[in-house]
């Protein structure tokens, strides 16, 4: 007869209340990085903690990175051309844009759930 004994593995270093507090700041403050959290943790509870630990405890509070959308700025250029294809074509009727096919990929969502289909 075997058994399995509990309590093995690293130590936690922190406790159920201090992972709390850590994604509450975070909801609190979305600005500051994992460093910069785990910086503020340590001021306020005295615990020095790594930036890992930090984002670990995000991702278990359902907290993710995010990183801004980067687009193409227009330039003048574009600006002119987009301007005068419009001033040519304003006049056209929906038979006229019928014809047109824009090549372009959007994200439509077709249905109520969250799957989104390219267009």
């Amino acid at each position: 007869m075997c058994s399995r004994r509990h309590g093995g593995g690293r130590v936690r270093s922190t406790t159920p209340a201090e992972d709390r507090y850590i994604v509450l700041s975070a909801k609190r403050n979305r600005r500051p990085t994992a460093q910069q959290m785990a910086n503020q943790f340590l001021a306020a509870s005295g615990k020095q903690i790594f930036r890992k630990t930090v984002a670990r405890r995000l991702r278990g509070g359902g907290l993710y990175a995010c990183r801004p959308v980067v687009c193409v700025p227009l330039t003048r250029q574009h600006r002119t051309a987009r301007l005068q294809w419009c001033r040519e074509h304003h006049n056209w009727t929906e038979q006229d844009c019928a014809c047109v096919l824009f090549s372009d990929k959007s994200r439509f969502s077709l249905s109520s759930d969250c799957r989104r289909q390219l267009i």
